[in-house]
């Protein structure tokens, strides 16, 4: 199987999911990180440095990929998708309890 089609959830989810929805989520200003680390950053940079964290994981996971055994990879990515669904889904919950 190839990367990309490897990466189809983790892409959906954790990139594009939970990317658009902290980004919307933040910008209203009825919202706020709870991620101390990811608070300090968005103050220091702004909301578009998530992008390029997202861009430094998705390295990091092409690395697993290329070096670790299969069953290490997809504990890897169905571990990134499933935090990108946690995380999409808090951000969408916020828009309608908040």
């Amino acid at each position: 199987m190839s990367f990309l089609k490897d990466m189809k959830a983790v892409l959906l989810l954790y990139v594009l999911g939970d990317t658009f929805t902290t980004i919307y989520a933040l910008k209203t200003g009825h919202f706020y990180e709870f991620n101390p680390v990811l608070s300090n950053i968005f103050h220091t940079y702004g909301f578009t440095s998530l992008i390029l964290l997202k861009i430094a994981i998705l390295l990091v996971m092409y690395h697993v990929y290329k070096n670790a055994d299969r069953y290490y990879w997809n504990i890897t990515r169905y571990s990134v998708a499933f935090i990108g669904l946690l995380t999409t889904l808090s951000n969408t919950l916020a828009f309608f309890h908040g």
